[in-house]
């Protein structure tokens, strides 16, 4: 085993608290992935200075470090023996994980793994109702007239986008319930139906639950001498889940003591009509009173509190986001949107993306202040210009956090910039990226409103952030020195001519997948965008077949399948990355066909996948091709983008 992976071995043990203080380890294809006992006993400072580190986090439990492919397995194969532990897989990992939360930390999760799988289906729906909003919104660009009534010939194009816009809040019981089941080990598709038994078409339509209860006219079933409401779940969040986990516990009781011969059969029919009954009968009332209290909670909190609301809120959510709660958020949001004809619109959005935008613009201040460390100058303008765009992870554990100070300023940013939003009710009507671009979310006559919020955010965090940099700034000064980065220097221009054997190895990478070539800031994960594990590029496939893009060596294989790390002509270390967090497959619908150490030929097969197994399963199929030592090179030239087949040349290294 080489030094350098025995020596960061050592030193992150070291800064974990000693192997004391481990509870269990594991590992991907980038990250070592600790359950600590005592994390108030993690010396980041240190843990920032060891060389192969290029980045932490902590989510659901679990101490993450960013290493990289190729240097993350021989790393954990040291720490595993330093530690006196055992190996483990990623699953057992994240029980042990689920163990240290608390109830409520429990809960939390839950909420926020139901809905991050049908996130993708809200945006959509959001962003096509933002796009039904400008066409019809009176006065935006005709003077007294929409652009429908001043276009009579869009109409039928603006009802169309209508319907496609409401499609997924109409039927979102239905992904919530296929989410949910699929998350509480029950059969998805036995929660979709579910889901849609709350919102079919036979029952009184759930919006209209209130009135009807006043009037009197609330339909009722007699089910064996019990009135049962016969009410829809239409704008409901927590129902849906509630009865997926009823469905799911009912399925697994089920499956253990009917006969086999019989469990295709029975099991699902006595699963649907248990869960369905006890639905209408307790576990709905019960949870629609639950929603709602949620809601009324959020409602009192901006339209009440106001100004003080809204800055307690932006102050909030980018703490959450460390610990990976913000997603739970999204049910009361949802919960909101769903009922936007009776509240007129969600405040939240617009504090949220108040709260991204700081974060962006106190990264950009580093970048401004940031001398003599290129890397860091890098990683904080990609990751600031992310920020601004909704993602928000990049800059706040790759620079914001590590620095602590523009931390801070972005705190005092999104806080002013999310009480003017409060202030001046900037509603939203549909979900969608909270950034700068989120402007197409917001309800027309508050969307000049909103731009001014995130203007008032960004000045804010960014004056506060230089402010703070010269008052607490000193451990930026050290940092190049710290991580041992050799600032550019023409002292000896002449040691970094590559010799003539070094400028004859040819260093191109070729497309190992078919497909749409991206941008790396495109791909959708935080890690890969921002650049911290290499530079390079994502491929959305249209074929699941990976091949060697160029003549080399494997130097890993991850044990789920969907990651592959090669060393090619001169000393490239790449990493090939199928789909977004496809790690939580567990292999499936993946096949490798190499080895680690084997030796492999340009275009030669690596691995298959199955494209349409990793879409059911709920993640991105968009792969990430990466430099991971982009960092010893002058430069990483991508020469393609957009549509590619296998082995056209994609990336120049110089």
């Amino acid at each position: 085993m080489e030094e350098k992976y025995v020596k960061a071995a050592q030193e992150i043990l070291a800064c974990m608290g000693g192997k004391d203080n481990i509870a269990s380890a594991a590992h991907c294809a980038t990250r070592l992935r600790l359950v600590l006992k005592d994390e108030s006993l993690i010396d980041m400072d240190a843990l920032e200075h060891v060389e192969l580190v290029k980045g932490n986090f902590n989510n659901g439990g679990q101490f993450q470090i960013i290493l990289g492919t190729g240097i993350v397995n021989n790393v954990y194969a040291e720490f595993i023996k330093m530690a006196n532990i055992t190996e483990m897989t990623k699953e057992e990992l994240k029980k042990q994980a689920a163990k240290k939360m608390n109830p409520l930390q429990k809960l939390l999760k839950t909420l926020a793994d139901v809905f991050v799988p049908i996130l993708p289906a809200l945006v959509a729906s959001g962003l096509l109702m933002g796009i039904n909003n400008i066409l019809t919104a009176q006065g935006m660009f005709v003077e007294g007239q929409s652009l429908v009534e001043a276009f009579p010939k869009i109409k039928d194009f603006a009802d169309m986008v209508n319907l496609f816009s409401n499609a997924g809040f109409t039927f979102l019981p239905v992904l919530i319930g296929f989410s949910a089941a699929k998350i509480f080990g029950g059969t998805p598709i036995l929660g979709a139906v579910i889901g849609a038994i709350m919102i079919h078409p036979d029952l009184m339509n759930g919006y209209g639950y209130g009135q009807a209860l006043l009037d009197g006219t609330v339909p009722y079933w007699d089910i064996f001498g019990l009135s049962v409401a016969k009410v829809g779940y239409q704008g409901t969040v927590l129902p849906v889940i509630a009865s997926a986990f009823c469905l799911s516990f009912v399925e697994k009781k089920l499956r253990k003591i009917v006969p086999a011969m019989l469990d295709n059969i029975v099991t699902p029919l006595l699963s649907v009509l248990i869960a369905g009954a006890m639905t209408f009968l307790f576990i709905g009332p019960v949870m629609r009173g639950v929603g709602d209290a949620m809601t009324n909670a959020v409602m009192w909190l901006f339209f009440d509190l106001g100004s003080v609301g809204g800055l307690i809120y932006g102050v909030t959510y980018p703490l959450l986001v460390i610990t990976g709660m913000h997603h739970s958020l999204v049910t009361a949001e949802t919960q909101i949107l769903a009922n936007i004809g009776t509240l007129g619109g969600s405040p939240t959005f617009a504090v949220v993306a108040a709260a991204n935008c700081a974060q962006g613009a106190a990264a950009l201040a580093v970048m401004f202040r940031t001398k003599n460390d290129p890397k860091m100058k890098s990683l904080a303008s990609a990751s600031g210009i992310s920020s601004l765009l909704g993602i928000t992870e990049p800059a706040i554990f790759g620079v914001n956090l590590k620095l602590r100070y523009p931390f801070y300023g972005a705190l005092i940013g999104g806080g002013i910039g999310a009480a003017y939003a409060t202030l001046v009710k900037v509603l939203s009507v549909s979900q969608g990226p909270c950034g700068v671009i989120g402007v197409i979310c917001i309800r027309p006559d508050c969307m000049l409103q909103f731009m001014v919020s995130i203007a008032i955010a960004m000045v804010s965090a960014f004056a506060a952030t230089m402010v703070l940099g010269g008052l607490l700034g000193k451990k930026e000064k050290t940092v190049a020195e710290n991580r041992n980065v050799e600032p550019a220097s023409t002292e000896n221009p002449a040691k970094n001519i590559p010799t003539e054997t070094e400028a004859q190895v040819e260093k191109v990478i070729f497309a190992p997948i078919q497909g749409n070539v991206i941008l790396r800031e495109n791909i959708p994960d935080e890690t890969f965008a921002s650049g911290v594990l290499g530079d390079g590029v994502g491929i959305e496939p249209e074929i699941g077949e990976v091949v060697a893009p160029f003549d080399g060596e494997i130097s890993s294989v991850t044990d789920t399948r969907h990651a592959i790390g090669l060393t090619g002509p001169g000393g490239m270390e790449l990493l090939i990355h199928v789909g977004v967090d496809t790690v939580k497959m567990n292999g499936d619908g993946f096949a490798v066909f190499v080895s680690e150490g084997d030796k492999v030929k340009a275009g030669q097969k690596l691995m298959t996948f199955d494209i349409s197994r990793i879409k059911t399963a709920g993640y991105s199929t968009t792969s990430a091709i990466l430099l991971t030592n982009s960092d010893d090179y002058s430069c990483c030239n991508v020469v393609k983008t957009g549509k590619s087949k296998h082995m056209e040349k994609l990336i120049t290294v110089e």
